[in-house]
């Protein structure tokens, strides 16, 4: 009986171990967690601290019980401290015994995520009593606790305006808080949106009463003799806080792939082939631990997204049961939501485009998101399409908006992205009207049309 050992119980870990079991029986199958909880929605906890969702275990996937009825042997608690490549063995410890044992190997999986590094970043704040990271789905409930302990009216202080920064930030402010985000960069949202997008989005935030402070790295922080945080200080200034959330500073956790000498890339993620194995044969990696290829580019890309996750987990244990199954790469789709507003990109903006090399055009709109005779048919989005100024080839999208008419729209172009589509691909796209849902010239149709006019309207 083949011997394969996952270690990690996240999306990407029990999703190679259920695909697996399901594709060949006869395998064994046992995975390593480090905590309580296994197939967890990790992007789920914001809404959780909000308290949109109610109970901690509505973010599992399925329950424990699910995984031992597909004869999967799951243990929590278990911290590996080794692993031997040569012997094909691993030590791992009990972390409520203490207690070491050895298991053997014929596959091993590394699905061990990713960590923050704040407090290597920052050390005084590794014991502070309010200081928060979401790494796991225990950081949910300890945050949610904690905002409730202090009550209506006090202040969080959240350091980076990424997607974690901003998805918080309406659910702090549903719990009552006040709520300050610091950003080292000169503007929010720095890796996903272009500045003029950003600035309305953060005009949109200082309407709901946020306060955004830019241009201001972290240099550290004031701790009492309780141990708690008091004051953040930053290069333009000291700002009190009663709690504080850490939205940036992490990396892949990488430890064992360290020990295993594996080809890391330049984020420390492993890098992973198209059947999801490392430079070892005979170990797969998946989820936020690895690199992978990014379809536009070509380059080897870090990105920890839950969907990508998913799929990783899927394709490597689809090769483990016996099939032949590929994992082709992704093009950088993300998207987050704070209050009424949604924020969605693919692919790339136009500067990252034009510093690979590329030379390409834009097209930039405002553009009605029904039709115009439909209530609410004066809401717009704002949408950007980037694409190569001689092939015509899609590069990127982002967008701005209210609610689903960003995300539905991006998603179009990031499936025209993953097959190398055309800004004439894009305008021959069969794009579905109902005038309640959108207007009948379609603001990604629209774009393709300006796109095609700086390319002289070549034939279609």
């Amino acid at each position: 009986m083949q011997k394969i050992v996952i270690i990690g119980a996240g999306a990407g870990g029990m999703a190679v171990a259920s695909r697996a079991k399901r594709l060949n029986n006869k395998l064994s199958v046992t995975v390593l967690e480090k905590t309580n909880y296994a197939s967890f929605a990790l992007c789920g906890i914001p809404y959780y601290i909000g308290n949109i969702v109610k109970e901690l275990d509505d973010l599992l996937f399925y329950p424990p019980e699910e995984f031992t009825k597909r004869g999967i042997d799951l243990r929590f608690n278990k911290e590996v401290t080794e692993v031997d490549a040569g012997n094909k063995t691993l030590k791992f410890r009990d972390l409520k015994s203490g207690k070491e044992e050895t298991l053997e190997w014929d596959k091993l999986v590394i699905a061990t995520g990713a960590r923050s590094k704040a407090d290597k970043i920052w050390p005084e704040i590794k014991n502070a009593k309010n200081v928060f990271y979401i790494t796991h789905l225990d950081s949910g409930e300890i945050i949610r606790n904690y905002a409730l302990k202090l009550g209506r009216g006090k202040k969080a202080v959240i350091i980076g305006s990424g997607y974690v920064g901003l998805e918080l930030i309406e659910n702090l402010t549903n719990l009552g808080l006040k709520v300050t985000v610091i950003e080292a960069l000169n503007q929010i949202l720095p890796k996903m949106l272009d500045p003029d997008l950003a600035s309305i989005v953060e005009d949109y935030l200082k309407s709901k009463g946020i306060e955004i402070v830019k241009s201001s790295p972290v240099e550290s922080f004031e701790i009492n003799n309780d141990g708690e945080a008091v004051k953040v200080r930053t290069s333009s200034g000291s700002f009190d806080g009663d709690m504080f959330i850490i939205g940036v500073g992490i990396e892949p956790n990488n430890d064992i792939a360290k020990q295993l000498k594996l080809n890391l890339g330049s984020s420390g993620g492993i890098i992973v082939n198209e059947k999801l194995l490392t430079s070892n044969p005979d170990i797969y990696a998946v989820g936020d631990v690895t690199e992978h290829l990014d379809l536009i580019t070509g380059k080897f890309v870090w990105r920890p997204f839950a969907q990508i996750a998913n799929k990783m987990g899927y394709i490597a244990g689809s090769n483990i049961g016996g099939l032949d199954a590929i994992f082709r790469g992704s093009v950088g789709s993300s998207a987050l939501k704070t209050f009424d507003m949604v924020a969605a990109r693919t692919g790339l903006s136009k500067s990252e485009a034009e510093k690979l090399g590329y030379k390409v055009i834009e097209a930039s709109l405002n553009a009605g998101i029904r039709a115009h005779y439909i209530p609410g048919g004066e809401n717009k989005m704002y949408l950007k399409v980037v694409s190569d100024d001689k092939t015509g080839k899609l590069l990127g999208a982002q967008a701005i908006g209210p609610g689903e008419s960003v995300f539905w729209r991006i998603n179009v172009v990031a499936s025209l992205l993953t097959v190398k589509g055309t800004i004439w691909d894009l305008f021959n796209s069969d794009i579905g009207y109902q005038p309640t849902l959108s207007p009948a010239w379609d603001p990604l149709i629209i774009a393709s049309r300006l796109l095609m006019r700086n390319l002289g309207e070549k034939p279609i």
